[in-house]
């Protein structure tokens, strides 16, 4: 099946994920370059001084001294979502006068975005795929905040795992993926770039129709399954799955993503529906400003976070140490944090639909989908309160790196 062909309308991608899904549930459970350094120079004190500029402004939202609540859909026990667990595990919900309440299924996707769409919820911090299909289906939902940053891993056999650096290495490779996951996406929209005629089955590849196959599996484990027994060459996993895929003895991580392609990807975004954006401002700010100080305790008590995730989760400390923090030779893809990441989230789309996954080809739509001034207000706020500004500051150019087109 194609990728083009696997596109979903929301009623097939509800019924349709279904299988998907419950395999996803057992995952979730385990889970610029400058010519000239003048000009390098003048652009760093730019970003520099917009960023200072961000941090003095009052803040864009004004926040409510009540008690304000938000009902948020999770899925299963998985643990990328270490910011809402940390603030939850350590009562910054609370301290905010913020009540969130959390309802987790066991259906994914299918069930979740349901929820969200009809107003049931009012966020689901998981997923980028699912919110950018259903925008480009014509669902009014918006992208407000991350999860996490990259997160993928393409896992390989271990005698393969340097063998992929540059495009034509994978000239003649099978390619296993599943829907739901982006590193698949960026990369393979990056081959695309360089040249490689991209196809989705193994056929094209062996009668020479396509330089390379991405081919669609049902998860992670079918994934892991079909590198080890020669049917692919490789796979793209997230959810830190590439951690428990490197302990059976025969796999290991080739690449992430970024480092083939050169830049950091959005994985997981934080959605709501168009009436929580327009009518709980407030609560989605303080939402953020728990979240952002989890991201705090995340950089600076990694051993209270692991047990805090251990709690959570009820998963191993080896396994929730490596795809925290990274564990020996294993380097953790995951990257916590809360920036929208607006300019990356129009890129991705983009790239959604030039890999045939988005049938509406108005690649400015998304634009109106997204909000990056709920970040921006808690980022302020934090900074206005003087407690941890270095911390904050830095992600405040972040921001302004990333959050250019105005929204």
């Amino acid at each position: 099946m194609s990728l083009h062909d696997s596109y979903v309308s929301r009623r097939s991608f509800v019924a349709g994920g279904a299988a998907v899904a419950a395999a996803a549930g057992a995952g979730a459970m385990l889970a610029g370059c400058s010519s000239s350094g003048g000009s390098a120079s003048a652009s760093a004190s730019s970003a520099s001084a917009s960023a200072e500029a961000s941090s003095a402004a009052a803040p864009a939202i004004e926040i409510s001294d009540e008690m304000e609540e938000l009902n948020a859909v999770l899925l299963g026990k998985d643990s990328k979502i270490a910011c809402i667990i940390i603030a939850s595990q350590r009562g910054y919900y609370a301290d905010e006068n913020l009540t969130l309440n959390t309802q987790v299924v066991s259906g994914g996707f299918p069930e979740a975005m349901p929820m969200l769409s009809d107003g049931t919820v009012d966020v689901l911090p998981f997923g980028s795929i699912p919110t950018c299909t259903y925008v480009g289906q014509g669902d009014d939902l918006v992208i407000f905040g991350g999860t996490v940053t990259n997160g993928s891993e393409c896992v390989t056999l271990i005698e393969n795992k340097d063998n992929y650096k540059k495009a034509d290495d994978f000239k003649g490779k099978k390619i296993a993926c599943f829907r739901m996951e982006t590193g698949h996406m960026v990369t393979k929209s990056w081959l695309r770039e360089q040249g490689l005629k991209i196809g989705n089955s193994a056929e094209e590849v062996d009668n020479g129709t396509a330089d390379v196959a991405f081919i669609l599996l049902e998860g992670s484990q079918a994934e892991v399954a079909a590198v080890e027994n020669g049917e692919v060459d490789m796979c793209f996993v997230n959810s830190g799955y590439g951690y428990v895929a490197t302990q059976g003895g025969k796999c290991a991580i080739a690449f992430q993503p970024q480092e083939l392609i050169g830049h950091e990807f959005p994985c997981c975004r934080q959605s709501t529906n168009r009436a929580a954006f327009e009518e709980k401002k407030s609560a989605l700010v303080k939402f953020e400003i728990a979240n952002i100080r989890a991201m705090y305790d995340i950089a600076n008590d990694k051993e209270g976070v692991i047990k805090d995730i251990m709690a959570y989760s009820g998963q191993p400390e080896d396994y929730v140490t490596a795809i925290t923090y990274g564990n020996g030779d294993y380097v953790a893809a995951m990257q916590f944090e809360m920036d929208p990441r607006t300019n990356d989230v129009k890129e991705f789309y983009g790239n959604m639909i030039d890999n045939g996954d988005i049938e509406n080809d108005d690649k400015e739509l998304i634009v109106d989908h997204m909000d990056s001034q709920i970040y921006l207000t808690a980022l302020q706020t934090l900074i206005e309160r003087g407690e941890n500004v270095d911390f904050y500051e830095g992600l405040m150019k972040k921001y302004e790196k990333n959050n250019t087109l105005g929204v």
